[in-house]
């Protein structure tokens, strides 16, 4: 199963909780928030927020492209719109330079957020690894990384069938299909 990444949501995600957080988040809480987030919505409605991928890392589950974005690296079309919101990273200090668009999020998706936001923030760094650590999803890649299949997050964290999540990943295709042929917005 996979998603399409959606740099207009990860981008008011990431403002979302950069601005619950003060204006300034570290690096390791804000991934860690957004995979949260993402998790919590693939488990309540069979789709993320940001569309990004998930992998192991040694220090616990991320969210791919957002934490290259994060580290200064990604693709192009991608990096300018970071570029265009985010100040470079100092001391692992993720800093808005202008606020992103929140209203590509709705409401439910706001409201995962917060309780991402809510859960993770207090958190001290090795709290928050060891935590993640006892997600059944991820897997220790013994200092590379393992992708992480949506579809089988959906088995460890549902009651869904084989047959329900194949149904799921078909109308994910689907959906794919007609925002790539219609084509989706994005920041200019």
């Amino acid at each position: 199963m996979k998603f399409t990444f959606d740099i207009n949501k990860t981008m008011a995600a990431v403002g979302y909780l950069i601005s619950l957080e003060g204006g300034r988040c570290d690096l390791l809480k804000l991934v860690k928030m957004l995979y949260y987030a993402d998790r919590m919505a693939l488990e309540c409605w069979h789709r993320t927020i940001t569309g990004d991928t998930f992998y192991s890392l040694e220090n616990g589950p991320i969210v791919s492209t957002t934490y290259d974005l994060m580290k200064g690296k990604g693709a192009s079309k991608y990096k300018k719109i970071w570029d265009a919101h985010v100040s470079p990273v100092r001391n692992n200090i993720i800093t808005l330079s202008r606020m992103p668009d929140t209203n590509f999020l709705s409401d439910n998706e706001k409201e995962k957020l917060t309780l991402s936001f809510n859960k993770i923030s207090p958190m001290r760094p090795k709290q928050l690894i060891d935590w993640m650590h006892t997600f059944p999803e991820w897997d220790d890649p013994k200092k590379s990384s393992v992708r992480i299949d949506p579809k089988n997050m959906l088995k460890l964290l549902t009651p869904l069938t084989n047959d329900a999540i194949s149904i799921i990943e078909e109308e994910i295709a689907q959906a794919d299909y007609v925002n790539t042929r219609f084509g989706a917005t994005t920041y200019a």
